[in-house]
C-alpha cells in the first residue's frame, strides 16, 4: 500500500485536528443542552392533555366581574408574590428587631404576560384549611415562611371566588379573596425575574427609610 508522503501526512493530521476540535465541543453542547431541557424543572408541563389546552383566567377579569365569579368555583392563572407589609417603628428587643411587623402576610395572585383588560388585576390568596393568610412571620426574624410556594413563579390555582357586598352607595365590592383548595406550579422564576425583584426589593426598603412612624417591608 503506498504511504501517503510526509507532507501531505501533515496537511491531512492538521485539518483532522481542526475538525476535532471544532464539532467536539458543538456536540458536547448539543448534548448538554438536549439533557438540560429534558431535565431541568423550570417549566412544568401540566400532566392532563386537556389542562395544556384550557384557557385560565387571569386576576384581572376575576376583579372585573367580581358578581359573575362570586362563589364560584374556578381555576386562575397568576404569577405569586407576597403582598407588602406595613411596619411599625418601635423599640424592639436586640433579638426581635422586626417586632413592630405583623405575624400574618398575605399572599397574592398577579396577572402574567398581557392584560386583558385596562387594569391589572392584584388577587389575595387565603388557606382553605386554615383560613387565614399564607405566610407567618418566623420567630424573632424580619422574613416570613410561606411554605412551598416559590415567590415569582407561575402557578394554577384552583378554589373559590368570595367577593363581600358592596357598601352602600357603591357598585364594587371592596373585599374580596379567592380561597385556594390546590395549586399546580406552571413555571418557575427566572434568574432575569429573580434579579429584578432583589433590585425592587432593594429599593422599596431604601424607600422604605424615608419614613417616620413606618416603613414597609416588600
Amino acid at each position: 500500500m503506498t504511504n501517503l508522503p510526509k507532507k501531505g501526512k501533515n496537511k491531512f493530521l492538521f485539518f483532522l485536528t481542526i475538525l476535532v476540535a471544532f464539532f467536539a465541543p458543538l456536540s458536547l453542547l448539543i448534548l448538554g443542552l438536549f439533557v438540560f431541557n429534558k431535565t431541568n424543572p423550570i417549566i412544568k408541563i401540566l400532566p392532563n392533555e386537556e389542562a395544556k389546552t384550557e384557557v385560565r383566567l387571569i386576576p384581572s377579569q376575576i376583579l372585573a366581574s367580581k358578581a359573575k365569579y362570586n362563589l364560584q368555583e374556578i381555576v386562575i392563572r397568576g404569577r405569586i408574590k407576597p403582598e407588602s407589609v406595613v411596619c411599625e417603628r418601635k423599640e424592639c428587643p436586640t433579638n426581635d428587631t422586626c417586632c413592630g411587623c405583623p405575624t400574618e402576610r398575605d399572599l397574592i395572585l398577579t396577572d402574567t404576560g398581557k392584560v386583558l383588560t385596562s387594569k391589572e388585576g392584584t388577587l389575595k390568596l387565603v388557606d382553605t384549611k386554615l383560613g387565614k393568610s399564607f405566610c407567618n412571620r418566623r420567630p424573632y426574624a424580619c422574613d416570613y415562611d410561606c411554605g412551598d410556594w416559590v415567590k415569582g413563579a407561575i402557578y394554577d390555582v384552583s378554589g373559590k371566588f368570595f367577593a363581600d357586598s358592596p357598601p352602600p352607595g357603591w357598585q364594587m365590592s371592596l373585599n374580596y379573596y379567592f380561597q385556594v383548595e390546590s395549586k399546580e406550579l406552571v413555571k418557575k422564576v427566572s434568574f432575569k425575574e429573580t434579579f429584578g425583584n432583589f433590585i425592587s426589593e432593594m429599593k422599596n426598603k431604601i424607600a422604605s427609610f424615608k419614613t417616620s412612624g413606618q416603613y414597609v417591608l416588600p
